[in-house]
């Protein structure tokens, strides 16, 4: 997508990034058969969508907007399959995120919440947004993938020092906790 106008993505959290087309691809790539094509075919969909989205003249649009165009250029090109995966992961995830509780010191139990920790990244590191983002959503993914109902803060932070680390991050100079 070249231009000047960018289109911004609506984040479910309210936060907004611009519209990556190599982002969605790499979501439609995990839902479709492993195959010589399926990577290509994951960058034709991407493209679709943001192609459609820059010809609508749309300057935002909601991140649940993109997944059902996304799965509505799947279900055009004869990809019912993969439609079926990408729903069902996205579904899980969504229900996986909203049973998980952090335990903060002092008693306090709140729902999980990956802005939460991308603004403690973000402000501690002195990060940009993006990496801060990224960084929460690969400590999230740890997270779900453990399919227990909640952690510790101790045990999140420990997880983002890791990550900061393994990223060369850890250098950077830490403002709070």
């Amino acid at each position: 997508m070249s231009g000047s106008r960018k289109i911004r993505v609506v984040k479910r959290d309210g936060s907004t990034e611009a519209f990556d087309p190599g982002k969605l691809a790499g979501a439609v790539y995990c839902a479709l058969e492993p195959g010589k094509d399926s990577l290509v075919r994951s960058r034709h969909i991407a493209l679709a969508v943001g192609l459609y989205l820059h010809r609508t003249g749309r300057g935002r649009v909601t991140s649940a907007a993109v997944f059902e165009m996304t799965v509505q250029a799947l279900l055009s090109v004869g990809l019912e399959e993969a439609t079926d995966c990408f729903e069902a992961h996205r579904h899980a995830r969504a229900a996986a995120r909203g049973r998980l509780r952090v335990c903060h010191e002092g008693g306090p139990v709140t729902l999980w919440d990956k802005g939460w920790l991308a603004e403690v990244a973000q402000r501690g590191w002195l990060l940009g947004r993006q990496t801060a983002r990224l960084l929460a959503g690969e400590v999230e993914a740890e997270l779900l993938a453990l399919a227990a109902p909640s952690v510790t803060r101790h045990e999140v932070m420990e997880r983002l020092h890791r990550l900061l680390a393994e990223y060369g991050l850890a250098e950077a100079e830490r403002v709070v906790d």
